[in-house]
């Protein structure tokens, strides 16, 4: 009875090839060359089941058994072990990496979904991924596990690092530049608009303490070179404020230990320091001999000359600002051997208001060129004895005498009229600020009770530490 219906069924599918060419299970119109009709029974299989086998199995095959004629072969894969023993036919079944349906090419078997899951592959044309609100996240273990044209762009996520024209990233994020342009290897370019900033911006995000660095580092020691031997960014002189009133710009190098401070600006009062980290001057220098300066040119108009005061701070002297003075006067002797201060002087100058009446008083602390010049009048052969006197000029500080000198001062020549004589002290005094100068004359061998002597003076006082 099977044999009968086996030959039934072969006569069937003769006559309808021989007719149509074309083959129908489970319908009587065929609409192609083999047209199978699922089956309405809740009990029937539906399918249709090509050759089931193993990688091994497709390996194993004698050389040639599949070529161009066997092209569209289908087969599902059950097992992929990696193929072993006698294998003709290894080289057809390298693109086999899971169970599933394959089809000859002609050459290899090759999965019916191709995708970059199981099998390398070549864009037609341009792609657009739409993602809208969901997310596409790739997750690797491997040094190199995610690149673009090769070292162009590459992730490291054994070691979560990213690396831009390198394979091998050394850091978070390592930049490899072997092609300038116009000399630049990289460029980053902000926004173009109306805002007037571009910033890239280094952020410390530690908790606050004082101490705390936010640098760029910078060194020229060749690829294998470690890290920055110059830094420069911000430090942080406190814990407590945000406003950036407490990060004073740093600049600092290494010589192969730790950075070495070499200048940093307050951000309140923009002083600059080098070689000390608290600037009390917008440019305070601590070292030894700490300035120089080459190439400098005659001044043209007025001018005046650099010194530094006691506190190391360098200021500017010329004609009005430096400590001078100059006063001219009377002094009148009515006691021999007594000395007399001088009487107001009226001064010709005096740059800071330092003298006052017949005194000066020093409105800082240094050294002081004192001359005080008193001009004796001769007298005839009826005074002082007929022999003339001696005129005496005294420097005192605060009271106490610091430089006295005299002259003779001779009888008139007899054929002309009297004149005066010079008595010139002139001497270098050390003043501390609000000291005070006094200056007297004195005449010894003189009778100025009976004709008063009555001299000329000039006083100049002059800074010159």
């Amino acid at each position: 009875m099977k044999i009968k219906n086996l030959y039934s069924l072969i006569t069937v599918f003769t006559a309808t090839a021989i007719t149509y060419a074309q083959v129908g299970i489970n319908t009587v119109t065929p609409q192609a060359t083999l047209d199978v009709a699922g089956n309405t029974s809740t009990t029937m299989k539906d399918g249709i089941l090509p050759p089931r086998v193993s990688k091994q199995q497709l390996a194993s095959k004698d050389a040639g058994t599949y070529g161009s004629a066997q092209a569209g072969a289908l087969v599902y894969i059950t097992d992929t072990t990696a193929p072993s023993g006698t294998t003709p036919s290894l080289s057809q079944v390298a693109d086999i990496s899971s169970n599933g349906y394959y089809y000859f090419t002609g050459s290899a078997w090759v999965p019916f979904s191709v995708n970059l899951y199981n099998a390398d592959g070549i864009l037609s044309g341009n792609r657009v991924v739409t993602q809208d609100a969901s997310t596409l996240a790739f997750t690797s273990t491997s040094t190199n596990g995610f690149s673009v044209d090769g070292a162009t762009f590459s992730v490291d996520a054994a070691n979560d690092r990213v690396g831009l024209g390198t394979a091998s990233p050394e850091a978070r994020f390592h930049v490899v530049s072997t092609v300038p342009t116009l000399n630049r290897y990289n460029l980053i370019d902000a926004t173009a608009g109306t805002n007037q900033y571009g910033i890239m911006a280094l952020r410390n995000t530690s908790a606050l303490a004082t101490g705390n660095y936010s640098l760029l580092g910078f060194t020229n020691s060749g690829p294998a070179s470690g890290g920055a031997n110059w830094a420069l960014g911000s430090i942080r002189t406190g814990s407590t404020l945000t406003n950036g009133s407490e990060e004073d710009f740093y600049i600092g190098n290494s010589t192969g230990g730790g950075l070495i401070e070499r200048m940093r600006i307050n951000p309140t009062t923009g002083n600059v320091g080098i070689g000390t980290s608290s600037a009390s001057n917008k440019l305070h220098i601590n070292a030894t001999n700490p300035v120089r300066l080459e190439g400098l040119q005659a001044a043209s108009g007025t001018s005046g000359s650099l010194t530094v005061n006691s506190t190391g701070v360098v200021q500017l002297k010329n004609s009005a600002s430096i400590s001078a003075a100059r006063g001219t006067g009377i002094v009148t002797i009515t006691t021999n051997n007594t000395f007399v201060n001088t009487s107001v002087s009226a001064k010709t100058f005096d740059n800071l208001s330092e003298m006052a009446g017949n005194t000066f008083i020093a409105s800082s602390t240094g050294l002081y060129k004192v001359d005080f010049i008193v001009n004796y009048p001769q007298r005839g052969a009826t005074e002082d004895g007929g022999d003339g006197y001696l005129g005496y000029a005294q420097i005192s500080l605060n009271g106490i005498q610091q430089s006295f000198t005299n002259t003779k001062v001779t009888l008139p020549e007899a054929s002309g009229a009297p004149s005066f004589v010079s008595c010139t002290n002139s001497t270098l005094i050390k003043m501390n600020a609000g000291q005070v100068l006094s200056f007297q004359a004195l005449s010894f061998g003189s009778t100025p009770n009976t004709t008063n002597i009555v001299a000329p003076f000039t006083i100049n006082v002059v800074r010159i530490d």
